[in-house]
């Protein structure tokens, strides 16, 4: 049975940075991980949970999460010396394969985005994978000159 998404409990941080993990499989960038990835990042996110500046989103199937995304408030520099000081990133967006492609990943982004909206967040920032810019640009978002090198 679905239920539709809802926000996750610090209970299941291990099984988000679980399908964070994969993520990172599927891009080919799992090598660049710490040994400790899985719990310096359970950590993390407990840590920002409590502090009320993250929050993930899941959607959960016969008792199991198929799906989710977070939000995650920021304010590094620059941002920190504009007047939107603060900014939304949307990351850890992830659907387990079986599942894809029946707009979990729309929905969990559209969830994302109205929690930042309750907190007054107006700058939304991510970094999309070749696969999912599409739907990224479909949602509003606009590619940006920023550049990257990995050396």
């Amino acid at each position: 049975m679905i239920h539709l998404y809802r926000a996750a409990l610090v209970d299941e941080i291990p099984k988000i940075v679980e399908m964070k993990y994969k993520m990172y499989e599927e891009t080919g960038m799992a090598n660049r991980l710490l040994p400790d990835f899985h719990k310096l990042v359970q950590e993390d996110y407990r840590d920002l949970y409590q502090a009320g500046i993250a929050q993930h989103f899941v959607i959960e199937i016969d008792n199991q999460l198929i799906a989710c995304a977070g939000a995650f408030i920021r304010d590094d520099a620059p941002y920190r010396y504009l007047k939107l000081r603060s900014y939304g990133l949307i990351g850890d967006v992830f659907v387990e394969p079986p599942f894809r492609k029946k707009g979990y990943a729309r929905m969990l982004t559209n969830a994302a985005l109205e929690w930042f909206s309750e907190k007054n967040i107006r700058l939304f920032r991510l970094h999309a994978s070749d696969t999912a810019r599409h739907l990224y640009e479909s949602l509003g978002f606009t590619p940006t000159p920023e550049m990257g090198l990995f050396r």
